[in-house]
Parts: C-alpha cells; sequence; structure tokens
C-alpha cells in the first residue's frame, strides 16, 4: 500500500514547472510492466510502490513520451479509472444491511484509489489542454468549419486532434466517476471539490480555447461532465461563479454556456442553475468602458432565449432589469431575448396557452422599446415583432398595433430602424389577419362598404324587432334599476318560480335572434378593425414613397418591395410610391449584396405590368401588357415620361418587352384611322399612350419606328393629327428616333422618295395656322425631326421660313373682315417668330454636326491614304512614311482649324448679320414685339418674340451682347411669369455659350429667386443650381441668396436646395470657402427670422467636418465677436460658434464676457 497523500501531491504540482519533470528511461518498458498489473485488477495501482510511482513518472514525463505511448498511456489511466468506478458504482448502490459493514471497510480503499486515479487524469488533462494551446496558437484553420481556405495538414492540425480524442476518451472515464456518490467516499465537503477540482479545473482552461470549444463532440464532453458534476455532486456554486467569469473575459463561451444550462435543464432537470445565473446577470454592474463583459452577456442571453425560452422566462422579470442599463448591447440582447421567448412559445399551442399572459406582457414589452432613445434597440424591438408576425395564424389581435408603431417609426432619423420598419410592415401586410371572410385583398372602398352594410343590417334587424337597445343594454338597464329599487324588486319574485324582473325582462327579447344579433356585432368590430388596419397601411404608404430616395440603398429595396406588395393587395396609395419609384432608374450604386437600384427596378416593374395572368394565350398577354404600359403614360409629366423612357429601353435590351406587346401598339394607335366602330374601344389617351410608348422604344431600337412609318404618315401625320396635336406630336418625336443616334452621315435612311414624303408631311404641318396652342410643341417636334431626317435640311428651312412669311404678310386686307384679319395675323405672326427662333437653334446644331462629320470624314480619307501608301512603298520606306503620314497629319489639322473657324465665323456673323441671311430680317421684329409691349400687347405673341430673341442671342455671341440688356430688362420688369421664366433658363444658356458675356450680370438671375411668383423661383434655382455644378459661373457672394431657399415655405424649392448643398460639399471645400459670406449675408438680412437662420446655419455646419477647418472658422469669427456694433450681430456670431463642434478656450472665455456685457447693458 502506497503512502500517497492527494492534496500534497497537487500543492507539489502547481508549485513546480510542469515541463521540466525529467524523461522515463525505457519508458516503453514501464509502461509495458504497469499494464501488465492492471490488466488484473484497476486496483492493483497501489499493490506495491513501484506501480503507482511508474505511473505517475510516466504521467509526469508526458510531453516526452513517443506520441504511440501517449495514446496508450491515456488509454490506460482512463479504462481503468472507468473501471474501477464501475466496480464501485455497483457495488455502492448493490450494499445491503448485510454486508454493509464490510462495505464500510472498503470505502477509505476506494477513496485511495480514487485519489490516485484522480491525480493521473488531472496531471494527463493539464499537458493535453496545454497542448490544445499550443496547437491552437499555431494554426488559424481549427474549427472554423472551412471559413478560410486554409491548408488542414501539419505537426500543428495533428497535435490538436490528437490531444481533442484523447480528453474526450478521458472525459467519457470522468463521467462515471462523476455518477458515484462521491459524498460516501469523501467525508468532508473541501475533501470532495478538491476531488473533483481535478478535473474541472483543466476543463476549464480547456474551455478557454475558442478552437477547442468548436469541435462538437469535445464540446458535448465537456458540457456533460459540468452537467454532471452540478446534478449529482452539489458543484452548482463552482460552476455558477466559473460561467459568470467565463462572460465576463471569453466572448466565445456564450453559446456554450447557454447550451450547458438547456443540458441541465432538458435531461438533468436542473434549472436552479439558469435562474441563479439570470438573478446574477440582472444585479451586475457594468465599468463603462467595458465592451467585452456586456457583448458576451448580451449573446448568452440571446441564445438562452433560443434554447431555454421556458426557464429564462422566469427569471424575465429579473432580466428586464437590464433595459435600465446604459449599455446598448444588453439592452438590445433583452428585446431581442423577448421576441424570440414569444416566438419559439407560440409555436407549441399548449404552451402558447399556459403562458398566455407572460407572452402579453412581453409583447407590450416589445412595442414599448419602439421609442428607445438609441435606434439599435429600437431596431431589435422591431426585428421581434418581426419574427412574431412570420407565425402566419397567431397574434392576430397585435398585428394592426404593430402595423401602427412601424407606420411611426417611418419617420424615425435612423435609416436602420426604417428600413426595418418597412420589413415589419411589409410582413404584418403579407400575413394580415383579416384574410377569413373576403380573402386577402384590401380595398379600403370595398371594406367601407361591407361596414356600412353589415351596421345598416344589424340596425335593421334592431329596428324589425321593435327593440329600442340590444340584449346588453336591456341588462345593464336591468341591473341599473335593480340597485335603485333593491325594495321594490321583491314585490316582483315569483315564489314558485323565483323568476325575477330582469328574467321577465330577457324574455321578452328571447324572440330575436339572439345569434344573428351576435354575429352582425362582431361582423361589425371585425370590418371597424380592417377599415382602421387598411387606414394605418395607407399612411404607412405614404410615408414610405418618401423614403425611396434614401441614401441608404437597402432601405430603397426593402421600400420597392414593400410598394409591391402593397400593390397586390389592392392599396390604392401604392400608386403614389410606384409612380415615384420610377425615377430611380438614375440612381446608381448597389447594396451590400450586390443589388442595383435599377435592376431590382425593372425586377418590380416586371412583376407589376409585364407580367401576365398565367391563364392567357400570348395574344391576350400582349395585350394585357400593352394596356399596362400605355396606363404608365396617362397623368405622367415630363420627368415621369422620361424616367419611364430610361425604364423602358433598358427592359427592351433585356428581351422583356417582346415583338407581340409592339404589334398591339401599332394596332391600337391605327385605330384612329379606321370606322368609328372599330375604334370605340379605345379613348384617345389610349392612342397618345401607344404612340408615346413606340417612341420610347424607338430610342433602344430604331426599326420600331420604321415598321409603322405608314401609319406615322397617315395617322399622326394625316388627318387624325390635324384634329389632335398632341398625338401629331408624339407621332413627330417617333419619327425623329426613326434614325438612330450614331447615324451621323448626311444619307437618308430611308431613301430619298420615302424622305421627300416625310419631310412633305412635315413641312405641312409646320405651315399650318391654327389657334391651338397644341401646335408650339407639335411645331418644335416636327422642326427637330425634319433637321433630323432631312438630308438638306438647311434648304426645306429656308424655304419653310419664306413660305410661312408670305401666308403671314403677304395676304390682302380685302380678304376676310378686319378683326378675324387681325386675329388670324397675330396667330400666324407668334407662329412664324416660333419656327424663326427654333430654326435658328437647330440650324446651329446643324453647323456643330456638319463641323464633326467633317473631321470625320477627313481623319478617315488621310487614314485611307496612309494605309494606300504603306503598302505600295513597303517595309522598306517605314521612316519616310511616318514622316509623310505626320506631315498629312499636320494638313488635315489645319484644313480642320480652318473649318472650325469658317463654322465659327458662320454662327457668330453671318447667320444674323449677313446681307442674305434670312434670320437678319426677324430679328428688329423679335426686338421690337419686346421692347414694345403696349403696342403688341397679345400675350401668346410676347412669349414667342421674347423666346425667338432668346434663341437668337445663344447663336451669336456679338448679337448676345448688344440685346443682353433688353433681355435683363424683360427678365426683371416683364408682367407674365413665363416671361421670365424662359429669360432666366435663356440667360442660363447664355451662361454656357458665352460665359465671360453673362458673369458680369448673373446677380440679375440670382434677384429672380425672389421672385413672387413660385415658377420663376423654381426655374431660376434649377438654372443656378446647374450653373454652379457644372462650373459655368464663378459664385461670388450670392450663395447667401441660395441658403434662403432653405427655407423657402414650398418643399420642392427647399429639398431643392438641400441637395444643390449636398452636392456642393463634394467640390474641394466649396461650403467652407464660401461659409463666411453666406453668414454675412443672411446675418445682414433684417426680414430673415432668427429661427430661420439657425436652422440656415446648423444645415451648413454639418458640412464642415474636417478639424483642420473647423478652428480656422471659429477664429475668424472670432475676430467678428470682437467687433460686432449691435447685439444682434453679437448673437448671431455667438450661436455659430457654440455650434461648431470645436471648441476654442479664447472663444468660450469671450463667450462668458459677450453674455456679462449684454446682461449689463440691459
Amino acid at each position: 500500500m502506497s503512502d500517497f497523500n492527494l492534496a500534497d501531491q497537487v500543492k507539489k504540482l502547481q508549485n513546480s514547472d510542469k515541463r521540466s519533470f525529467p524523461a522515463v528511461e525505457r519508458p516503453s518498458d514501464e509502461l509495458n510492466s504497469v499494464i501488465d498489473r492492471l490488466a488484473v485488477s484497476p486496483e492493483q495501482i497501489d499493490a506495491d510502490e513501484e506501480t503507482l510511482e511508474s505511473l505517475i513518472d510516466l504521467c509526469h514525463g508526458f510531453p516526452h513520451l513517443p506520441v504511440k505511448l501517449q495514446s496508450q498511456l491515456c488509454y490506460l489511466v482512463a479504462s481503468s479509472i472507468g473501471n474501477l468506478a464501475h466496480d464501485i458504482g455497483t457495488n455502492l448502490s448493490g450494499a445491503t444491511n448485510q454486508n454493509a459493514v464490510d462495505m464500510m471497510d472498503l470505502l477509505p480503499q476506494y477513496r485511495r484509489h480514487l485519489e490516485e486515479y484522480g491525480y493521473l487524469i488531472h496531471v494527463l488533462l493539464s499537458f493535453l489542454q496545454e497542448d490544445v494551446h499550443i496547437a491552437a496558437s499555431q494554426t488559424t484553420s481549427l474549427g472554423r468549419g472551412g471559413a478560410k481556405k486554409v491548408k488542414r495538414t501539419g505537426p500543428a492540425v495533428e497535435l490538436f486532434k490528437r490531444s481533442c480524442n484523447q480528453i474526450e476518451s478521458i472525459f467519457e472515464a470522468v463521467l462515471k466517476v462523476l455518477e458515484i456518490n462521491l459524498s460516501k467516499l469523501f467525508q468532508t465537503t473541501p475533501e470532495k471539490d478538491l476531488y473533483i477540482k481535478l478535473f474541472t479545473k483543466p476543463l476549464f482552461s480547456l474551455l478557454e480555447v475558442e478552437a477547442a470549444v468548436k469541435v462538437n463532440s469535445l464540446r458535448l464532453f465537456c458540457q456533460k461532465v459540468l452537467a454532471v458534476c452540478v446534478k449529482h455532486q452539489n458543484q452548482s456554486s463552482s460552476v455558477q461563479n466559473s460561467i459568470m467569469t467565463n462572460l465576463t473575459y471569453f466572448l466565445h463561451l456564450s453559446n456554450f454556456n447557454a447550451e450547458l444550462l438547456k443540458l441541465l435543464n432538458d435531461e438533468y432537470d436542473y434549472p436552479q442553475l439558469t435562474e441563479e445565473v439570470l438573478r446574477e446577470i440582472s444585479s451586475r454592474v457594468f465599468n463603462a468602458k467595458d465592451i467585452t463583459g456586456p457583448k458576451a452577456i448580451s449573446n448568452f442571453l440571446i441564445k438562452l432565449s433560443e434554447v431555454s425560452p421556458q426557464v429564462m422566462l422566469r427569471q424575465m422579470s429579473l432580466v428586464v432589469r437590464l433595459l435600465n442599463n446604459s449599455s446598448i448591447t444588453l439592452r438590445c440582447s433583452v428585446v431581442e431575448a423577448c421576441g424570440n421567448i414569444v416566438r419559439k412559445l407560440a409555436q407549441d399551442e399548449q404552451m402558447l396557452d399556459h403562458y398566455k399572459q407572460q407572452i402579453a406582457v412581453l409583447i407590450e414589452l416589445l412595442e414599448e422599446r419602439f421609442q428607445d432613445s438609441n435606434p439599435y434597440v429600437r431596431t431589435k424591438a422591431i426585428q421581434g415583432c418581426l419574427k412574431i408576425c412570420e407565425l402566419e395564424s397567431k397574434f392576430g389581435k397585435n398585428k394592426p398595433g404593430f402595423a401602427s408603431l412601424a407606420t411611426r417609426s417611418l419617420q424615425d432619423k435612423s435609416s436602420l430602424v426604417r428600413r426595418n420598419a418597412v420589413k415589419l410592415l411589409s410582413k404584418v401586410l403579407l400575413n394580415h389577419p383579416f384574410k377569413a371572410v373576403h380573402g386577402s385583398n384590401l380595398q379600403l372602398r370595398q371594406w367601407e362598404k361591407y361596414l356600412e352594410t353589415s351596421t345598416a343590417k344589424l340596425n335593421e334587424l334592431k329596428e324589425k324587432y321593435e327593440c329600442p337597445s340590444d340584449l346588453e343594454n336591456i341588462i345593464d338597464n336591468s341591473l341599473r334599476e335593480e340597485a335603485c329599487e333593491s325594495e321594490e324588486l321583491q314585490g316582483y319574485l315569483d315564489e314558485n318560480s323565483q323568476i325575477t324582473r330582469f328574467e321577465r325582462e330577457s324574455e321578452a327579447v328571447n324572440t330575436i335572434n339572439t345569434e344573428a344579433v351576435l354575429k352582425l356585432k362582431l361582423m361589425v368590430v371585425y370590418y371597424t378593425d380592417a377599415v382602421k388596419f387598411i387606414r394605418t397601411i395607407h399612411g404607412s404608404l405614404k410615408l414610405a414613397a418618401g423614403l425611396l430616395f434614401s441614401r441608404n440603398r437597402n432601405e430603397v429595396l426593402e421600400t420597392m418591395d414593400y410598394l409591391v406588395l402593397a400593390d397586390a393587395f389592392g392599396l390604392e396609395p401604392s400608386q403614389i410610391g410606384i409612380k415615384k419609384m420610377l425615377h430611380l432608374v438614375w440612381m446608381k450604386g448597389t447594396n451590400d449584396e450586390g443589388t442595383s437600384i435599377s435592376a431590382h427596378l425593372i425586377n418590380c416593374y416586371t412583376q407589376l405590368f409585364l407580367t401576365a395572368p398565367e391563364s392567357f394565350n400570348f395574344k391576350e398577354k400582349a395585350g394585357y401588357i400593352a394596356r399596362n404600359l400605355i396606363q404608365l403614360t396617362c397623368g405622367a409629366s415630363v420627368a415621369d415620361l422620361a424616367s419611364l423612357e430610361q425604364l423602358l429601353c433598358m427592359m427592351y435590351k433585356e428581351k422583356l418587352i417582346d415583338e407581340n406587346v409592339i404589334n398591339v401598339l401599332w394596332a391600337i394607335y391605327n385605330s384612329v384611322s379606321r370606322d368609328e366602330e372599330m375604334s370605340e374601344h379605345f379613348e384617345k389617351q389610349q392612342v397618345h399612350g401607344s404612340i408615346i410608348i413606340l417612341g420610347m422604344l424607338s430610342l433602344a431600337n430604331h426599326e420600331v419606328t420604321l415598321r409603322g412609318l405608314d401609319a406615322l404618315l397617315n395617322v399622326g401625320l394625316g388627318t387624325p393629327g390635324d384634329e389632335d396635336m398632341l398625338l401629331c406630336q408624339y407621332s413627330c418625336l417617333a419619327l425623329e428616333r426613326m434614325v438612330p443616334r450614331d447615324h451621323s452621315k448626311f444619307s437618308s435612311i430611308i431613301g430619298e422618295s420615302r424622305e421627300e414624303e416625310v419631310i412633305k408631311k412635315l413641312y405641312s404641318k409646320i405651315i399650318g395656322v391654327t389657334d391651338d396652342l397644341g401646335w408650339y410643341p407639335m411645331c418644335e417636334q416636327a422642326l427637330n425631326a425634319l433637321f433630323t431626317i432631312s438630308s438638306k435640311a438647311d434648304l426645306v428651312a429656308t424655304e419653310l421660313i419664306r413660305e410661312k412669311t408670305m401666308m403671314t404678310f403677304g395676304k390682302s386686307e380685302e380678304d376676310d373682315s378686319e378683326a378675324l384679319q387681325h386675329t388670324s395675323r397675330v396667330t400666324s405672326l407668334s407662329q412664324l417668330l416660333f419656327i424663326v427662333g427654333q430654326i435658328a437653334i437647330k440650324t446651329l446644331v446643324y453647323l456643330e454636326k456638319c463641323e464633326a462629320e467633317f473631321k470625320r470624314a477627313r481623319n478617315e480619307v488621310e487614314y485611307q491614304k496612309a494605309k494606300e501608301k504603306k503598302k505600295q512603298t513597303g517595309e522598306g520606306d517605314a521612316a519616310a512614311d511616318g514622316a509623310k503620314e505626320k506631315e498629312l497629319e499636320m494638313i488635315g489639322g489645319t484644313n480642320e482649324d480652318d473649318f472650325a473657324d469658317a463654322i465659327s465665323f458662320i454662327k457668330d456673323k453671318e447667320l444674323l448679320f449677313g446681307e442674305n441671311s434670312i434670320f437678319s430680317k426677324f430679328c428688329p421684329i423679335a426686338e421690337e414685339i419686346c421692347s414694345n409691349t403696349s403696342r403688341f400687347n397679345d400675350p401668346i405673341l410676347q412669349r414667342t418674340a421674347a423666346l425667338c430673341l432668346e434663341k437668337f442671342m445663344c447663336v451669336s455671341s456679338k448679337y448676345c451682347e448688344k440685346r443682353l440688356s433688353l433681355l435683363i430688362t424683360m427678365m426683371e420688369k416683364s408682367k407674365d411669369p413665363i416671361i421670365r421664366s424662359n429669360a432666366v433658363l435663356g440667360l442660363g444658356d447664355m451662361a454656357v455659350c458665352f460665359n465671360n458675356l453673362v458673369d458680369e450680370n448673373t446677380d440679375y438671375l440670382y434677384r429672380r429667386l425672389r421672385d413672387n411668383n413660385l415658377m420663376v423661383q423654381r426655374t431660376c434655382l434649377m438654372t443656378v443650381t446647374f450653373l454652379i455644378l457644372a462650373g459655368q459661373v464663378k459664385v461670388k457672394g450670392q450663395l447667401g441668396e441660395m441658403a434662403k431657399c432653405l427655407e423657402n415655405p414650398d418643399p420642392g424649392i427647399s429639398d431643392m436646395c438641400r441637395l444643390f448643398f449636398t452636392e456642393l460639399a463634394t467640390k474641394d471645400n466649396a461650403v467652407y470657402n464660401s461659409f463666411i459670406d453666406i453668414f454675412s449675408n443672411l446675418s445682414a438680412d433684417e426680414g430673415l427670422h432668427k429661427d430661420s437662420f439657425k436652422r440656415i446655419m446648423k444645415f451648413l455646419l454639418s458640412f464642415i467636418e474636417k478639424e483642420k477647418h473647423q478652428k480656422q472658422l471659429a477664429e475668424k469669427l472670432l475676430g467678428r465677436l470682437l467687433k460686432c456694433d449691435s447685439q444682434k450681430q453679437w448673437n448671431d456670431v455667438a450661436f455659430v460658434l457654440n455650434s461648431i463642434p470645436y471648441k476654442d478656450e479664447r472663444a468660450t472665455e469671450f463667450l462668458e464676457k459677450g453674455f456679462k456685457m449684454a446682461s449689463a447693458r440691459e
């Protein structure tokens, strides 16, 4: 028998360097000798001193053993203690009163053997867990589940796997030991705790290695060992301390600890430890700088709520205290845990009924957290409700409340909250609780009709039985009378039947079908709730439409999906957002997953408008899609049509619009020229829509128009076009797109005879006289088409002007009555000036096209000459040819420069000032009409003359300089807002063409920002925004006027101005450089309210983010602060200084003094 003392051995091991133990000489012989002895019985370990000492020496020298011997030693010790534990357990459990005395004699021996093997296990586990630490630190591939493509072979990986396998085999034996009632063997608790720590201490060290915890089998063994320690060996306190320590320092153990507590609760029926841990967590106070602790506990709470919702629910009253914690992470975890618990419990009907009240409290808590001060907590609350809404048939009563809260959250400042609110609304809508009676459709008018009908039926039923009040009111009245007349009531009692007056009154209404009344009342409540829910969703859709232009791409995508879903449920306000969604076609960029906004828009519109019912044949599908496309053009603005055009071109290129749809569109367009009976099916608006869509598709493929050329000539440019200017206008647009954009040659694309026919039709449309104001946009489009299609556009245009002039001024005064003659001549003159001005602009474009075509042709000729010469001379004269080519290039360049100079001379001097120029004859006419408004007082004539003058000024810099003062006078003094607006646009175009002429007069342009007409203000803001952002004008002190537009009552102007400053801030510190000028302008404006001044300043300061700029700005303002003459000046400077994030001590000091001085003066 050996003299073995466990406490001394453990102490000795702790105080020594484990790796310094000497290696055993001839370890194989020693191990084989021990195996032979223990093969007889594991109790032979201390039969003689040599066996135990050999085992201890082998275990101490474990690192020095060969791999094979290490495995043999681990197996030997593990199997021996396992067999020993089995024998001891059997003997202890099978002990009877007869052999109890003998068993008492064996207990010390059992204890000694367990201590000896326990120590050996402790030593082996200590070495093995160290090996795991070492191996894990040397490789990154362990336990990563394939996340990284790392080589999975090598000494470190092999060591890790081998060590884990050996630890598992040892833990398997340890479990057998821990299942013994050790209290019978160890007399005192400290002794037993010391023994159990032999296994748990290395286990806790092992858990510190993240890679080891990720090995599933090893993790499960660790959890079982700890669970058995808690359940059978009263180690709850030590394991609890360990769990709390792990949660404080090791993030990767959060899930492990939650799974451990689940194991204890499910398999060992020991929920007390979970409750104690939650109780301790709820009372813990965290350091403000501590990040790891709150994060680990948060992960633990979330995981625990998923795996053990029932146990956690019991302690939720304690966990909820963490909502008062300053840590955002902890608050988020509690809110998320609430959602997890509700979702898990609701999956079981019995649990749902059992925990009904507690679940209601948790849902109420989630709803409260919608108003948390932190956006992340608010987001978690929304996500919790989202999980609940995923359960289709449950919590129907809560979903309308969720919808109301989510609608409010759409106005949240955080894009993360708004995005999740949209997700929640989508889920609520998808699983809404009003599908049972009338299906999933949610058209408000239909549901209001249902409500009205049910209410009427209920009232009718009451009147039919002459019942002044329903059954509930009868009950209430009876009870009220019973309370007031208790004495009289005794006289109404029938001694035999004991029927009270209440019962007799009930009998009076028994004839009423109470079930029918109750059913109708329930239906009225049902419809009332449904209508309220639908109105909530309507409000959310209107708010969601405003989120489509958010900077957050994910938010935009979620909103788009929500609007598409709402349309599927028949919710009318979704059309507002779907129409706005169209403009996202211009938005660039993708979300985090790489989804493009424009690509997603195509998917949405394909689903909305290009997806026909599956039961339709190909003709019906084509008709369905064509009608949908036409519907998109109804009531569309110019911006809507531009965006739709871009979208349809993209869809056509992706082959989402087939030839059948195009054929249907042409058929609708052609229906105008057929008999009235055939065209009754299509309204004028539908015909317009068909040609608009065809014109858009022609931009993607010009053959679409070529295919319907005859129809365009017969319908749009035929008799129907004479009666419908809008039809004619869009027909001309489609004709123009018959020529592809890259067609630069001056040749006909349809043949000379066909071209002549088209030009003739266009000519007749332009030359006609009509009082219809729709003629002007039609004429503009017809001229555009003429210049695009005709190979001799200049000659045709000259003839057109001459004929129109003869029609205007060549009439005999005796032809018509005086009044009619005057009216027709004014109209004809207005049209003439419009034609002349438009042709002047198109001539300018035509000359530039000539110049570009000349350069292209010249380069092509020179290239061909050089190529031919190279072939003739051969490779030997390569150097000489190179010199000749350079010479040709120089000649070509010179010729191009000469041609460019000639074009410039024609534009500047010839077009408007040449002797043979036809335009020169109209310059004085336009000037006279613009100058003499009292004589030429027709508003249309004034507008066309002003437009003509502005277009002439864009042609020639000489003429622009000459008539600039007249244009500015018109812009300043004209009473017609359309003339002022057009003058602003004209001046903007001239600023691009002749920058040096207009730059000195931009102050006049900025004045229109304060025009009394909203249209002029908007036009001016758009023009100035373009000029500044494009770098066409120099910004001096006028940005102050732009800044005032931030407070414009019109939301369109204020939003546009915000967008302007947002874009301006991206251009070389432009806001910082101009800030002092803007500040001076706004501070000096007595008409600007101080609140408006503050809002503007705060908005502009948000763009000055660099600390260097903030510091310099503070210094400049400090200098102004010392020179302030008035209280208002001082207040303005002080406000800006206080609003700058950078704080200067000097500024703070002077601000304090300033306040004192101000109070003294008061």
